[in-house]
């Protein structure tokens, strides 16, 4: 089976994920680190991408973060001046947006597509490197909701300067989904998928109906970001240093700079263990800085936030008249365990869905969709409003003394669904019949021999034109 790939790219980091032999897994960069800085930078006269471009000497470097927003075809003023305020670059804003990379060396210009074509080149080596057959790498990327089609094409534009062969590009929210498999449950469900991102936050409500997923409400907010928890910790450990050396950190732009990096750090390492170590060179006047940090002073730190950053899911939940069964979370802050539970809270009846890291989730689900892709050649992906074939009656399937309903009227063509068939270790062939009802005669058999199959095996039935394959797996 040949290798797809997926994408997500953020305000604050990237990530790549492959789908092959059936499952997704996310690919590692060259630093070993599952999740790439979207960060490029200046040094000198030489370009660093990712995680060189974050760590070093920032005060040497021109360096730009955010790109993401402008990347957008209806930004405005204020994400111009988050871009401005957040890098060491200054922009012009006439015909074009251009950023102005200076340095001690020299002085160079480029748009936000060279720089996001700049971030998926870093993507394209580690993707390349997974492979050992050279040929075009399939690609399926992922959006904002609210993005144009226009903001779309551009993202499609740089990643193919970059390498990839793109197929696809779909909405966050149904990414999400897709990485847990949510289009096979065999019943209609509403899911809340909440994304917090290092600048952005969004929240919708996703309802899945014989696998097909639409987006049913939808709240973005781009004032709501993991920057303003970093923020909170470096202004805490900027305290902690001034209490004791009687000299601030927040009179120095260096000295701030190093500090939220160190503050993103540890508010990282602090949603997987319970306390982190802070060390920082130099902080000021050649004063060095080490402390440690739990987990519990970072919740107290926060908490005065927290009901500010659930407010979009909360209100989209009350506006929501249907219930909802299931909460997906992704963006890299919701690794953080006390908003993990602060959205489970809002909704103690639904499923919290978090088996996957969240700032891999949107990725994870964009290489399973790429790999859908390609399990169907046929399928024209050209035009937005495809014609689409829907299944005319039920159908169910009989074997031995069971039946399950497959599939039921309205499901659309290629729906996959998979069973599991426990049979005595006595049986060696198992016939399958299909019906339009439990009680009606057969319109289709398929003798299985089983003899040499594990127990239970697994059956995939996929809905195709004029017939209904049946697959063991």
């Amino acid at each position: 089976m040949a290798v797809a790939y997926g994408i997500h790219l953020g305000n604050s980091s990237g990530c790549l994920a492959a789908f092959t032999n059936g499952a997704s897994s996310v690919l590692a960069n060259d630093a070993g680190d599952r999740v790439t800085p979207a960060i490029v930078a200046l040094n000198g006269s030489e370009w660093e991408v990712g995680l060189t471009a974050k760590t070093g000497q920032p005060a040497s470097k021109a360096i730009i973060k955010n790109n993401k927003r402008l990347m957008n075809c209806e930004w405005n003023e204020d994400d111009l001046l988050f871009v401005e305020s957040s890098s060491s670059c200054r922009i012009q804003n006439e015909d074009k947006v251009l950023y102005e990379f200076e340095t001690s060396e020299t002085k160079l210009y480029s748009s936000p597509d060279n720089i996001a074509t700049k971030i998926y080149a870093k993507l394209f080596t580690i993707a390349s490197h997974s492979v050992k057959d050279e040929g075009d790498l399939k690609l399926v990327l992922a959006a904002p909701l609210h993005w144009s089609q226009t903001s779309r094409e551009r993202l499609i534009k740089c990643a193919e300067l970059a390498g990839f062969d793109v197929l696809q590009v779909i909405s966050e929210p149904a990414a999400a989904c897709l990485a847990y498999n949510v289009e096979e449950s065999a019943e209609d469900i509403n899911i809340l998928v909440y994304r917090l991102g290092g600048s952005t936050c969004d929240a919708s409500i996703v309802n899945v109906s014989s696998g097909f997923i639409s987006i049913e409400k939808n709240i973005f907010r781009s004032d709501l970001g993991g920057q303003c928890l970093t923020k909170d910790l470096a202004d805490y450990i900027a305290q902690e240093f001034r209490q004791k050396w009687k000299l601030d950190p927040q009179e120095s732009r260096r000295a701030m700079a190093k500090l939220l990096q160190h503050a993103d750090n540890c508010k990282h390492v602090l949603s997987t263990l319970s306390s982190a170590h802070v060390f920082i060179e130099s902080l000021v006047d050649g004063v060095d800085w080490s402390q440690n940090v739990s987990r519990a002073r970072f919740e107290n730190i926060i908490s005065s936030k927290v009901s500010a950053y659930i407010e979009p899911a909360q209100k989209l939940v009350e506006s929501f008249d249907g219930i909802i069964s299931k909460i997906v979370v992704c963006g890299g802050n919701m690794k953080i365990p006390k908003l993990q539970s602060a959205i489970a809270n809002l909704l103690p009846n639904a499923e919290l869905l978090s088996g996957i890291n969240p700032d891999e989730v949107i990725a994870v689900g964009c290489a399973k969709h790429a790999g859908i892709i390609l399990d169907f050649p046929n399928l024209s992906l050209s035009d937005v409003n495809t014609e689409v074939e829907f299944l005319g009656q039920d159908i169910y399937l009989k074997y031995l003394d069971e039946t399950v309903k497959l599939f039921k009227e309205g499901t659309p063509l290629y729906t996959q669904y998979t069973c599991d068939i426990n049979s005595p270790s006595d049986v060696k062939n198992i016939s399958f019949t299909l019906h339009a009802q439990p009680d009606a005669k057969e319109f289709a058999k398929e003798d299985i021999n089983v003899e040499s199959l594990s127990k239970p095996f697994k059956l995939k039935a996929t809905l195709q034109e004029e017939k209904l394959l049946l697959v063991v797996e």
